[in-house]
């Protein structure tokens, strides 16, 4: 929902003041007693909860979870524990807008529509990054000259990707 912040403890969306909805790219503030920014308007003029991630901070969390934990994951012996670890922890945090990597780096997926991504929708974005990573990548390099950062995936699904705010 446009306006929303966050639940530091479970993600749920709390309704926020209202808010300036105009079609700027410039941050806009509520009187939300957490402190967090709740809105960003994207290049086409949708409220996004959150400030939107960089791609720096995007993809040191796609190699967390895609390069680092299968490295460690590999390790003998412990590479099954650290296996089973992430995948637990993964799908905990799917529910929650987030995988490993971007929990660790400090990022969020929320909708267009406002809310946060949860489980379902996450997982169906995880599946619709495939056809973006095996279309040479392009589905993800592309996002490196989008405005708003969002990668093929993220425009199929109606996803913005947003710096999380702090737990």
């Amino acid at each position: 929902m446009p306006g929303a912040s966050f639940c530091r403890e479970c993600g749920t969306a709390v309704p926020a003041e209202s808010v300036d909805q105009s079609p700027t790219r410039e941050y806009v503030r509520t009187s939300d007693p957490s402190g967090y920014t709740p809105m960003t308007i994207a290049s086409d003029g949708i409220a996004v909860p959150g400030e939107i991630a960089g791609m720096g901070a995007r993809t040191g969390a796609w190699l967390i979870t895609n390069v680092v934990v299968g490295i460690v994951g590999a390790i003998p012996g412990l590479g099954v524990f650290v296996s089973l670890g992430a995948f637990i922890w993964t799908m905990y945090l799917l529910r929650r807008g987030q995988d490993v990597g971007a929990r660790i780096i400090g990022l969020r997926v929320v909708r267009d529509t406002g809310e946060l991504a949860g489980f379902y929708h996450m997982w169906t974005r995880g599946l619709a990054s495939g056809i973006s990573f095996l279309a040479i990548g392009a589905g993800f390099w592309t996002a490196y000259f989008d405005r708003d950062h969002r990668t093929w995936h993220d425009k199929w699904m109606g996803t913005y990707v947003v710096k999380a705010e702090p737990d």
